[in-house]
């Protein structure tokens, strides 16, 4: 196996050609490894990361493993500063499942060879962050083990997701679920959808995909403000951009979900999704804290009841497991997030202890933003 680094774009996009075809022969094969999904993402950070991408390829020259980092900076105690690995697009797009992209039937030897090449250039980074790691496609083995045993640093923790599997038709689906909660369904959409002027749509064209997009981020918006928060696409602009992006390329593919239901013209919920691999990934949705309570549940049956038309075979919840989810049928799976690093003094003192990204002892900074893109 031969390893190289890539930190600069200009190589990053010289594996066009080939990036997709090797995601199709791995485990970790989903939306968020796509190479739509990086280059969207490219286009909107532009300048302001810098990428470490990490290919392997065997003796024929092709390409068998990508680790798709890119180069960040933490800071502990807002003090002392790490150089952290990333995986692309991880930060402002809604991304879950980061992984290695790995070819199948022969993880093991491109996963020591990623392990071997991150050991040789460790001078460039000091810790590896990657969270929201499914925990059944393999990538425990892939990744946390793999550098365990070439001696890492490694922490791991738990992560909850959750889904559940559609059945063949809608009457089906609603006997998994309680007696009151398909009464309260019921009684909801005969209430919403019985009202003069509600419909419910589906975005089509490239045409309407800025109204559905606003409806979406002012719903969203909206819904949180009532809560004392800003939402994600206020808190990540970024996020939005992304969004407005990815959403052409997603709709010209067949992968974009993007449902709306109105009265009179007026958004009143909107929920958005991406179908991959015959699996309904929910990103986000917002409803008008105003309306008729429920009306976010009522939309979110007709898209349930669409794919199902449609024999989409699961509906991913993707991040957490709530009593929300549960209620529409959702199970837990368990996932991981990984936190590791070489072995150095600095490191030393950091891996001592249960610290993480995400708690306040170790920070990130300089986080990827928006460039100036024209939509």
């Amino acid at each position: 196996m031969r390893s190289e680094v890539i930190e600069d774009w200009s190589g990053f996009f010289s594996l066009e050609k080939e990036w997709n075809d090797l995601l199709s022969n791995a485990r970790a094969d989903t939306i968020f490894l796509t190479w739509e999904w990086m280059k969207s993402w490219v286009e909107v950070v532009g300048k302001s990361v810098i990428p470490f991408i990490i290919s392997v390829r065997d003796n024929k020259g092709t390409l068998v493993g990508i680790a798709p980092f890119y180069l960040a900076e933490f800071r502990l105690s807002g003090l002392v500063p790490y150089h952290a690995l990333r995986i692309m697009a991880d930060y402002a797009t809604g991304l879950d499942y980061g992984d290695w992209i790995v070819r199948e039937d022969c993880e093991v030897e491109v996963s020591h060879a990623i392990a071997k090449a991150l050991l040789r250039y460790r001078e460039h980074w000091d810790c590896i962050w990657i969270p929201n790691v499914a925990g059944w496609t393999g990538a425990r083995e892939r990744i946390f083990l793999t550098c365990k045993e070439q001696g890492f640093l490694c922490h791991e923790r738990p992560r909850d997701f959750s889904s559940f599997d559609l059945a063949e038709d809608m009457d089906t689906y609603m006997k998994i679920l309680s007696r009151k909660r398909r009464s309260t369904l019921r009684r909801k959409m005969k209430e919403i959808l019985g009202r003069d002027g509600v419909t419910v749509s589906r975005c089509r064209t490239p045409d309407e995909l800025p109204r559905f997009l606003n409806g979406l981020f002012d719903l969203h918006y909206r819904h949180w403000r009532q809560r004392g928060e800003e939402g994600t696409f206020r808190r990540k602009p970024g996020q939005a951009v992304f969004y407005r992006i990815f959403t052409k390329t997603a709709l010209e593919k067949g992968w974009l979900r993007l449902f709306g239901l109105e009265e009179h013209g007026e958004f009143r919920a909107v929920q958005i999704g991406y179908v991959y691999k015959n699996v309904f990934n929910a990103l986000q949705d917002g409803f008008d804290p105003d309306y008729i309570p429920g009306v976010g549940n009522a939309l979110r049956y007709k898209v349930i009841e669409a794919c199902i038309a449609e024999g989409i075979k699961a509906y991913d919840f993707l991040g957490e497991m709530t009593e929300h989810k549960r209620r529409w049928g959702a199970k837990k799976r368990m996932g991981f997030d990984f936190f590791m690093g070489h072995k150095s003094l600095k490191n030393r003192l950091l891996f001592s202890r249960d610290i993480w990204p995400t708690g306040r002892f170790l920070r990130p900074v300089d986080l990827p933003c928006a460039s100036n893109v024209s939509l």
